[in-house]
């Protein structure tokens, strides 16, 4: 039988790397959870890099909230490459003012069809009219094209409700709502961008991951040891599997 707990492991917070900025609301409200409830229900999810540094690729908000809370270890399941897909997500959006500022914005040239270069997003209005967003100097540098990314996503995250949806979905919005959607990235492009030192705006990237762990309820007082007592981590560990279960049927979670 697989050991999918062999694959969890506590590593030191500076080994830890984020590909992904964070949204403040939702960082607030995981922090507050995590520090009155005393314990962290699901690690965040790793791969291991060339560089010996570990990339949350699940989990962004998780991590920054330990983070804060001190925790000098964590906890992190490690996934293969190969069992895990990455993806990006569509944005809906309602048409508002943001997007007039987009629109005044001059760092971006906006066209009507596709060119051979890679553009910062595609965007479809409600009322049919399709635009793709390119870098208005003639700039393709990681540096360059992750702070456009973010002034687009920001312009609207905090502002407006977002509607994420697996890309492909739907081919057009409502009327009234805007459709973003995102070049899709390889993974070594992403490890690239973070050794970099970048970071991809909060919500974008999507990975399909078969065989999370749950509801582990790790002690936070636990994480914030300078030296972790291997006893006690070992008893969690042994009373994990002996309460696994695996659940081959879809699961749906609300993400309040």
């Amino acid at each position: 039988m697989y050991d999918v707990l062999a694959n969890l492991k506590l590593v030191e917070s500076s080994r830890i790397c984020l590909h992904e900025s964070h949204e403040n609301k939702r960082l607030h409200k995981t922090r507050q959870i995590i520090d009155e409830e005393g314990i962290l229900r699901h690690p965040p999810l790793a791969i291991l890099m060339q560089n010996d540094q570990y990339l949350i690729i699940d989990g962004a908000h998780r991590t920054f909230a330990l983070q804060a809370l001190g925790c000098k270890h964590i906890p992190i399941q490690v996934v293969d490459h190969a069992d895990f897909h990455l993806d990006m997500w569509d944005h809906i959006v309602p048409v508002a003012a943001w997007l007039q500022s987009v629109e005044q914005n001059s760092e971006f040239r906006w066209e009507t069809e596709r060119l051979r270069e890679t553009p910062v997003a595609e965007m479809k209005i409600g009322n049919k009219e399709r635009f793709y967003l390119y870098p208005n100097e003639n700039r393709q540098d990681d540096e360059w094209r992750m702070t456009l990314w973010r002034q687009l996503v920001d312009s609207y995250n905090y502002s407006h409700t977002v509607q994420r949806l697996p890309t492909g979905m739907i081919e057009w919005p409502e009327v009234g709502t805007a459709l973003i959607r995102f070049p899709l990235i390889s993974l070594a492009d992403l490890e690239r961008i973070v050794s970099e030192g970048h970071v991809l705006p909060a919500g974008v990237t999507r990975f399909e991951i078969d065989g999370r762990l749950l509801n582990l309820c790790i002690p936070i007082s636990l994480l914030k040891q300078e030296q972790i007592e291997l006893e006690q981590w070992e008893r969690l560990v042994k009373k994990w599997r002996e309460t696994l279960r695996l659940y081959s049927k879809p699961v749906y979670m609300c993400d309040a």
